[in-house]
């Protein structure tokens, strides 16, 4: 039973430091994080709402991925530099420290699979729970426009803040 408690302890200590960076990151490179995420929340507002032709939803949708992508090499790039490590110093450490805390990285994933239920199945489910028919697609479109800035880039904040602490922390659990 310790184990499990040390465990859990270390999932949940992992985690909140990745977001507590996470955070601290937004607010510090704001104008960037929120800027690019801009280009998504248009395009999904766009796309949910009016429903355009196929050749435009798509090409956006590519656009959108180009986005996602700069956005989170610009945020890798930007956390690298912070750490002062090389891309191949880094590298080795995170690999190390996944091995060590490798029930705390898996964790992670948990939790964003936790995240992903309340934020994306379960608002979607309640906006089709209580928001009528004729309403549905334009709250649809403000959800998915408001996800964009909050909920998508945090997500990848933190999924660099994950690497982030486990290059830098390289602690082992403790027993509580």
């Amino acid at each position: 039973m310790e184990y499990l408690e040390v465990a859990m302890n270390d999932v949940l200590r992992l985690g909140r430091d990745a977001a507590a960076w996470a955070t601290g990151f937004y607010r510090q490179h704001f104008l960037l994080v929120f800027g690019l995420s801009m280009i998504p929340t248009v395009q999904r507002f766009a796309v949910v709402y009016w429903d355009p032709p196929a050749l435009i939803s798509i090409t956006s949708e590519v656009l959108v991925a180009g986005v996602r992508i700069l956005l989170a090499a610009l945020i890798v790039r930007l956390m690298l530099a912070e750490t002062g490590l090389d891309r191949r110093t880094a590298w080795e450490r995170l690999k190390t420290a996944i091995d060590r805390r490798l029930v705390a990285f898996w964790g992670q994933w948990a939790l964003l699979a936790i995240a992903f239920l309340i934020f994306d199945i379960g608002l979607n489910g309640l906006v089709a729970a209580t928001v009528p028919a004729d309403a549905q697609a334009a709250v649809n479109a403000v959800l998915v426009a408001v996800k964009n800035p909050t909920i998508i880039a945090f997500t990848l904040l933190w999924m660099a803040g994950i690497g982030r602490t486990l290059i830098l922390g390289q602690r082992e659990p403790q027993p509580a």
